[in-house]
């Protein structure tokens, strides 16, 4: 088994959350978390080949997580890490990948990735006696600007699935707009009464900086080599804001505890 390093951990790991992310827009988008278990297996085998010969290598890295081992305990909710592969393996194997079958597979690679990017987590910190911010944010986050209409907001919001974004006010401070926010502009006028279908209708063409009713909320700005155990300790419940000082303050990622999870 060819050695995984601290950066070859962070590598995979990092390719792994982006196809589960991917997966869990499209329900039936599961290719990209197999080619990923690919990769890592061809990696750790030392050859290319096909996934079912990679499985006890693959395993041997599944085995540095935790939960390789809970399903013996926690059978009824959990599936063992080698059944959960041959169930992904077989069924990727089989000629039909559509409707409820594929999103059944994604189900289970979806499964499959968390155990891996635990286990390659684990070898991560294995390396460094501190981790830092930048090993786990969103690098380049999606933002939010004042001049776009708060309909392209909106849009950005749902196809992410995200709860908040980046933007910066009109003196150039970074904070964050929330969908609960747009939600209530978009739903309820100054009185706390449903708006009708055309004030709504003029609302979602609205810029945002002229949406005076969405309120652009403080961020906690963080350094990228803040160590985690700190970041914890300090959320609010709300993203930080993630820079990189390098002469001037550049906004480099969004980190929220469900990335720490």
């Amino acid at each position: 088994m060819a050695e995984i390093t601290g950066k070859v951990a962070r590598g995979f790991r990092i390719q792994l959350q982006h196809a589960r992310e991917d997966a869990l827009k499209d329900a039936e988008a599961f290719d990209g978390i197999l080619h990923v278990v690919e990769c890592l297996g061809s990696f750790c085998f030392g050859r290319v080949a096909a996934l079912g010969p990679f499985q006890p290598e693959v395993e041997k890295v599944a085995r540095l997580s935790p939960l390789a081992d809970v399903p013996a305990q926690w059978r009824s909710v959990h599936i063992p890490f080698s059944l959960l592969y041959n169930l992904v393996k077989d069924a990727r194997n089989d000629a039909m990948h559509q409707g409820a079958s594929a999103r059944h597979l994604t189900t289970h690679a979806i499964e499959l990735a968390l155990v891996l990017e635990d286990a390659l987590r684990m070898s991560e910190n294995a390396e460094k006696s501190s981790l830092v911010v930048s090993d786990y944010m969103v690098p380049d986050p999606v933002c939010a600007h004042l001049w776009q209409p708060v309909s392209l907001v909106r849009q950005r919001m749902l196809t992410n699935s995200f709860s908040y974004l980046p933007v910066q006010d009109a003196a150039g401070q970074w904070c964050l707009v929330s969908d609960l926010e747009v939600a209530q502009y978009l739903q309820v006028d100054e009185n706390k009464e449903p708006i009708a279908n055309g004030k709504r209708n003029v609302r979602l063409a609205t810029p945002l900086e002229k949406a005076s009713e969405i309120a652009l909320l403080p961020a906690k700005h963080v350094p990228d080599t803040t160590p985690i155990a700190k970041a914890l300790v300090d959320f609010d419940g709300k993203p930080m804001l993630v820079f990189r000082y390098n002469g001037k303050a550049e906004l480099v990622g969004i980190l929220t505890a469900f990335d720490l999870l």
